[in-house]
């Protein structure tokens, strides 16, 4: 394939990726009338842009709320690679991921973890209550052009803000929670058989569905490039500004992954080179000069079970 093909291809996947953004349950006719591509490339170019991964979601996302919370530990262990396997099949456990930097392990569960049950923890540097996960969304696909809106955004911060919210209650019963755990990489998985899998009436999924922004927020990520390809790094700020750090770095040419953890950030970027690396790391340091944020610290992932 030409290089002006796949350029004019990868173009194609990203209007397709808006509109499933802006409408994560939109139909495949109406992706079709607004983007005016024909229905059976749209078909092909959702499902190719998922073999590649270059497309992951809609996935969701659980609101905090009085009655049901998150928590995130950033963790260091003697043998980062025998915790992260043992961590498979934890009780509670949404996510892991295996890095190397200020912390070799971070896990998200449902429940807090006790440290000290945990064989070989050298040091905890963070654990608490996580926010909503926010991703960004992807405008641009060019790296140079990003970059400079982002340094054109770079103005010293001054309202304090925070991406943590919380809502009132949630509601879920067994089965929704059960309904919650199918669909929350892919909103728009094939419904029928995994009903039919968990036991759950049709009926009973329109009305869990359709209630879902009440108490979740469902997100599509965007890699160009296919996320194999991409350097994934992860950063914590400490910051009274975290709104503004998101939106600026969610500026960037692939997703970037934002949640609060109290007073600190946390931003999972994806890069494609060394260049971009030594770039983006420039732009923080500015950050930070800037007074974006008085603490930070970053570790590259390995491994991860969960975007």
């Amino acid at each position: 394939m030409s290089h002006i093909s796949t350029k004019k291809k990868l173009h194609k996947y990203h209007k397709i990726y808006v509109q499933i953004f802006e409408d994560p349950s939109i139909h495949l006719r109406q992706i079709t009338k607004n983007t005016r591509i024909a229905r059976s490339t749209a078909s092909r170019y959702i499902e190719e842009m998922y073999e590649l991964s270059i497309m992951k979601g809609p996935m969701i996302f659980v609101k905090p709320s009085q009655n049901y919370h998150h928590y995130v530990s950033f963790l260091k262990f003697k043998h980062p690679i025998a915790a992260y396997q043992g961590f498979e099949g934890f009780p509670t456990l949404l996510s892991r991921s295996l890095t190397v930097g200020c912390w070799n392990i971070m896990v998200i569960s449902e429940k807090p973890m006790n440290l000290s049950l945990l064989k070989g923890l050298e040091s905890s540097l963070l654990q608490d209550v996580k926010g909503v996960t926010h991703l960004s969304r992807v405008i641009s696909l060019n790296w140079n052009e990003s970059l400079e809106k982002m340094y054109s955004a770079l103005t010293p911060p001054r309202e304090k803000t925070t991406l943590y919210e919380e809502i009132f209650c949630n509601p879920w019963s067994t089965e929704e929670r059960i309904l919650y755990d199918k669909f929350r990489h892919n909103a728009r998985a094939h419904v029928m058989s995994i009903l039919k899998e968990c036991g759950v009436r049709y009926e009973r999924y329109q009305e869990w569905f359709s209630q879902l922004p009440q108490y979740t927020d469902m997100y599509t990520a965007f890699f160009p490039r296919g996320l194999d390809q991409y350097f994934v790094f992860d950063f914590l700020f400490k910051t009274e500004y975290q709104t503004q750090l998101a939106d600026i770095l969610g500026m960037l040419p692939s997703t970037s992954v934002f949640f609060s953890v109290k007073d600190h950030l946390f931003a999972r970027v994806s890069l494609l080179s060394k260049q971009e690396k030594d770039q983006l790391f420039s732009f923080v340091y500015r950050l930070g000069e800037e007074g974006y944020f008085t603490d930070i610290y970053n570790a590259s992932v390995i491994a991860t079970s969960y975007w």
